[in-house]
């Protein structure tokens, strides 16, 4: 299996998440892949399947995992797929304070949470926004999930992390070996759950516990164009 994370690893980093798009390169790979026998593909991302599915443009034939590992669906079920939206309106509107007095920051909703998107901001007005982003969540009745990555924080009102979708996956696909790749703080839970059989990746800078390391995306595409001349020369 193939399990890649989307922004940072397939599609470089942009101020706005609605203008992230996957490499050319990286898609012509994973369309390739999906073409051969025994080969998984999927895309594992923080964002909402509906967001993902809209950003990237998924084959029938991928599964998604999206949320951070709530939302996991098997190829072809996105078509009928119908978003669940759980976040409070008072939730909501807090947020939307925190980017009314913050310009420059944008918020996305999601299915079952909020995102601060602080990407591009001045990095002292940033950190003010997230910081108070933070106290919307912490004076919140009931448990939410925080998490912080490059340039945003969410704020989720049920819990499940990366590792736990990419377990999914491989309990779908009976994979024997799995290939993850991820950028982001998010992407430590999936690097956690793999084996010595697995292959992690890190793209970009910072402490991880991924066996390797690579620049950025356009590596990325490179990688998988090599995985897939491996495999199709084992296969002939």
């Amino acid at each position: 299996m193939i399990a890649l994370d989307f922004d940072g690893t397939l599609a470089p980093l942009v101020d706005d998440p609605e203008d992230s798009r996957m490499l050319p390169e990286a898609r012509s790979a994973l369309e390739a892949l999906t073409r051969l026998d025994g080969v998984s593909i999927a895309l594992v991302s923080g964002r909402a399947i509906e967001s993902l599915a809209r950003v990237a443009s998924p084959l029938q034939e991928w599964f998604l995992v999206g949320s951070h590992g709530i939302e996991i669906l098997s190829p072809g079920e996105v078509v009928h797929y119908e978003t669940p939206w759980l976040v409070p309106q008072g939730l909501q509107r807090g947020f939307e304070g925190v980017v009314s007095h913050h310009p420059g920051t944008r918020l996305e909703v999601k299915p079952f949470g909020l995102a601060l998107h602080t990407r591009g901001v001045e990095p002292s007005l940033a950190r003010e926004a997230e910081k108070e982003a933070a106290a919307v969540c912490d004076e919140w009745e009931g448990d939410l999930v925080i998490r912080s990555g490059h340039g945003i924080l969410e704020c989720s009102v049920t819990e499940a992390d990366k590792g736990e979708g990419l377990l999914a996956l491989v309990e779908r696909t009976g994979a024997s070996a799995t290939l993850f790749a991820g950028d982001d703080l998010t992407d430590e839970d999936g690097f956690a759950v793999l084996g010595n059989r697995d292959f992690s990746l890190r793209v970009g800078p910072g402490e991880s516990r991924a066996r390797f390391r690579i620049a950025d995306a356009a590596e990325m595409a490179q990688i998988l164009w090599r995985v897939f001349e491996l495999r199709s020369a084992r296969s002939s």
